[in-house]
């Protein structure tokens, strides 16, 4: 007589099981019920934490930033070099695993690249910042950006001194460690949220889900990212989808994105 089989009855098994049977129609349960498999409502973003001086070497600035589980590390180090076009400003390069030209162009504005400026039409720093994903859990763009102003805000630049002999600046090296160099100055700081759009077309409906995870991300039509300012101003915008979005949905996604901006600056100041 051969024994009975013993299942797995707990629940946790079996939803286990549906989601990787039908992925779509388990995701789609809990969007009509406005919830999704993670318990958040969909304004909400996960859980997020900021970590800055991670990173005690050869660096002048560090961040490890936690969405979820999702991981990011940044690490800001520094060149001397010529001025950019304008003789007393520096500039700033990023190193990224997605959107770089996009990422760079919005912390260029963010800075005050007087500050990164050394010896007026003779040389100026520039800010080389790298990021690296350590853990892709979903939503790496906002991961990676909040990352990168994290390090900035934790980056001291060094005092110089210019070297007659060889005709160059170089850098001081100081062994005090209560002098911890000069902090860049910034016009402003931008937090961005990156919005999931998934439209149901059995019930025409659209639904907007703040920081998507890669489950939903598989099932979205497009996504919106919004970044605003510490005074509540949309600076960035970037939307891709094949569904379009009506005046009260963008009225929904600026409201998180001025939801996520507070949350994230108090984090910042608590930090």
């Amino acid at each position: 007589m051969t024994a009975a089989t013993e299942f797995d009855t707990e629940p946790s098994s079996w939803i286990d099981t549906l989601q990787e049977l039908d992925p779509k129609s388990f995701l789609k349960g809990f969007f009509a019920q406005s919830t999704r498999p993670d318990g958040r409502l969909f304004s909400m973003c996960r859980p997020t934490t900021m970590t800055r001086g991670i990173l005690q070497l050869h660096t002048v600035g560090s961040s490890l930033v936690r969405l979820g589980n999702t991981q990011v590390l940044c690490g800001v180090t520094l060149q001397i070099g010529a001025p950019s076009a304008i003789p007393n400003q520096g500039d700033v390069v990023v190193t990224a695993p997605l959107s770089q030209e996009e990422l760079q162009r919005i912390l260029t504005d963010m800075i005050d690249l007087s500050c990164l400026g050394i010896v007026e039409a003779q040389a100026a720093w520039r800010l080389q910042v790298t990021l690296q994903v350590l853990q892709d859990d979903g939503n790496v763009w906002d991961a990676s950006f909040l990352a990168a102003i994290a390090a900035l805000q934790d980056t001291r630049l060094p005092a110089t001194q210019r070297n007659a002999k060889a005709g160059t600046m170089e850098i001081i090296e100081n062994n005090n460690s209560n002098d911890e160099g000069t902090p860049l100055t910034f016009h402003y700081t931008p937090i961005p949220l990156t919005v999931g759009i998934y439209y149901n077309a059995e019930n025409d409906k659209t639904h907007l889900l703040a920081d998507p995870t890669p489950q939903e991300e598989h099932l979205l039509q497009g996504h919106m990212t919004m970044v605003v300012s510490d005074d509540d101003q949309i600076v960035h915008v970037q939307h891709a989808s094949k569904v379009g979005l009506g005046r009260d949905q963008l009225a929904v996604c600026a409201h998180m994105a001025y939801g996520r901006g507070k949350e994230i600056r108090t984090l910042l100041k608590d930090e």
